[in-house]
């Protein structure tokens, strides 16, 4: 698995640089959106602060949002879904390794080229914005930990609602709603000690807000230590029912698939 991993990747990054203008401009994709939400809530903020937010905060946070944002993002739900319409799933079924990692590979292989466009930018911004950091080395290697787990989510999550395309071609139906979801719900419209209270407690419970928003609080210094444990426990206990899910619609799809013809 790790020298098909290998091939995989290698593969993948080749891709990528062959298509560099497509590429630049899906990793621009996490940039431009949190910029924007930043500059809302900066001019909300003004001189002043919004429900105790000052706008370094603001700066901070979403500055802090576009690299979390990129290392845990996840496009299977489009590529994926495509690979099983078109059938170009078919000949990988014959290959000695599960095809979600090449999946895998393409997706730490975008994320690894893009972190050369995303990190550069998030330092020339930060001049230009004062973000007013109120964190610790402890808290910033907490967060850092946090990001694998929710990357493993989005990945696992998006790959198990690619899957539904062995069913129904409109899978990206479902996948509309899944990002309706992740952007209410994960921080990135707005931080989730700024949603109403309803909202804050349904991101509390759902998984998204640990797929996203929950590394980023600990980075940022917003969290005490029984909300980074109450945190780590939900990411472990949504993450074990995204990998369960991922294998029970693979296996059930799966055989539909070859019922089917695929």
């Amino acid at each position: 698995m790790i020298a098909a991993f290998r091939v995989f990747f290698t593969t993948q990054w080749a891709s990528f640089l062959a298509y560099r203008v497509m590429f630049f401009l899906y990793s621009m994709w996490a940039i431009l959106p949190p910029l924007i939400y930043l500059a809302v809530w900066g001019t909300v903020a003004g001189g002043g602060n919004v429900a105790g937010w000052s706008r370094g905060e603001f700066v901070v946070y979403y500055l802090t949002f576009m690299v979390v944002n990129h290392l845990t993002g996840s496009i299977e739900i489009h590529t994926t879904g495509y690979e099983i319409r078109m059938g170009d799933l078919s000949p990988r079924l014959l290959l000695p390794v599960h095809p979600a990692l090449r999946a895998l590979a393409s997706n730490v292989g975008f994320k690894t080229i893009g972190l050369f466009i995303v990190a550069p930018s998030v330092l020339l911004l930060a001049p230009l914005f004062k973000p007013e950091f109120n964190t610790s080395p402890g808290m910033f290697f907490l967060g850092v930990l946090a990001v694998l787990p929710a990357a493993a989510m989005q990945f696992l999550w998006g790959y198990s609602i690619a899957l539904l395309a062995f069913w129904t071609t409109r899978a990206d139906a479902v996948s509309q709603l899944n990002y309706t979801f992740l952007f209410l719900l994960s921080g990135e419209v707005a931080p989730i000690a700024l949603l109403p209270e309803g909202l804050r407690t349904l991101a509390a419970a759902l998984p998204y807000r640990y797929m996203l928003s929950f590394p980023v609080e600990v980075i940022t210094g917003q969290l005490g230590g029984r909300q980074i444990l109450l945190g780590f426990v939900m990411q472990g206990l949504w993450l074990g029912a995204a990998w369960l899910l991922m294998r029970f619609t693979w296996q059930r799809g799966v055989r539909h698939y070859a019922a089917v013809g695929g």
